[in-house]
């Protein structure tokens, strides 16, 4: 029999473990140590219903978009609660949906949430909400929440 394939098989095995177990914990340290710096984190309270896709929303002026998907098999209506914070949070603030006014219908599918100002430096804080409204297949009123986080602050 050949030996030399035996040694060789068995160097590979040796080392190719040592390799995967040093990836793994550098991929680890890499996660764990590493904080985004100059992001903004989009999130919903209900993403079976509501899912946040994207977000560009900049964490110094509050101004962006975020892309959300209506998972409901329904139509919902946008509704304005707390623009403030992360939402461009000063009078100038301007709320679109898919480049549509506030309180209009979404159909099922991607829309975009605009955010937009006048104000050259508004006051950005922590967090800004966004809440919409749909009806269940019961036909009771759900409320579904869009939580935007500034992480720098």
């Amino acid at each position: 029999m050949n030996s030399r394939g035996q040694a060789a098989l068995e160097y590979l095995m040796t080392y190719g473990w040592a390799l995967i177990v040093i990836a793994i914990v550098v991929g680890v340290l890499v996660f764990i140590v590493a904080t985004p710096t100059g992001a903004v984190a989009c999130s919903s309270n209900q993403p079976g219903k509501l899912n946040v896709v994207s977000n560009n929303i900049s964490p110094t002026t509050g101004q962006g978009s975020v892309v959300v998907t209506n998972l409901t098999a329904g139509t919902m209506t946008s509704l304005e609660t707390y623009p403030t914070g992360v939402f461009a949070g000063d009078a100038n603030a301007t709320y679109t949906m898919d480049g549509a006014a506030i309180g209009t219908t979404l159909s099922v599918g991607d829309h975009t949430l605009a955010v937009t100002s006048t104000t050259t430096n508004p006051a950005v804080t922590n967090t800004g909400s966004y809440v919409f409204t749909y009806n269940d297949p019961a036909g009771l009123q759900q409320t579904a929440t869009i939580t935007c986080q500034n992480l720098d602050v």
